[in-house]
């Protein structure tokens, strides 16, 4: 999808693109800056997001050493952007920086052959036994975070 945020330079004014029409987003009268994530030069070990999986939840923190929420420095939102889902989480100082998202991932099984601890493979009545391998698979799903200070900052999900 693209870097999808833009931000108006007048008010601060912050939009998702939901389609691209071919059109200028403008706001105060001027075109609105496109945000470009992991761009600004600040602690990347407090802004990009850490994500973990448990089931189908996204779990969030924002930096491996966890990012400030002071009024003067904090995480504005975190987001969720995939193919078929834009999901936003706000925060205010004083919260942590963290979020969760509900995400139904897609499976993939493939039929592979077992083998034993030998390397060996057995024989089911006469046949190599072959067994289902199911792995998740994250379609295109991006996680944003805002910093009042240092913008934009995004990780995926592979």
């Amino acid at each position: 999808m693209g870097e999808i945020f833009y931000r108006c330079k007048v008010c601060g004014n912050i939009v998702a693109l939901i389609k691209t029409g071919g059109g200028t987003l403008t706001c105060c009268g001027q075109e609105m800056e496109k945000l470009v994530a992991n761009t600004v030069d600040a602690s990347k070990e407090k802004h990009v997001p850490a994500v973990s999986v448990d089931n189908n939840i996204i779990k969030v923190e924002v930096g491996s050493v966890l990012h400030p929420m002071v009024p003067e420095h904090y995480i504005e939102w975190i987001a969720l952007v995939a193919d078929d889902k834009i999901e936003i989480k706000y925060l205010k100082p004083g919260m942590e920086p963290k979020a969760e998202f509900e995400y139904n991932f897609s499976y993939d099984e493939e039929k592979v052959p077992y083998t034993d601890g030998d390397g060996e493979i057995p024989n089911c009545e006469g046949q190599p036994c072959n067994f289902v391998y199911t792995e998740k698979k994250a379609n295109n799903v991006s996680i944003y975070e805002y910093c009042n200070l240092h913008g934009l900052w995004k990780t995926e999900i592979k």
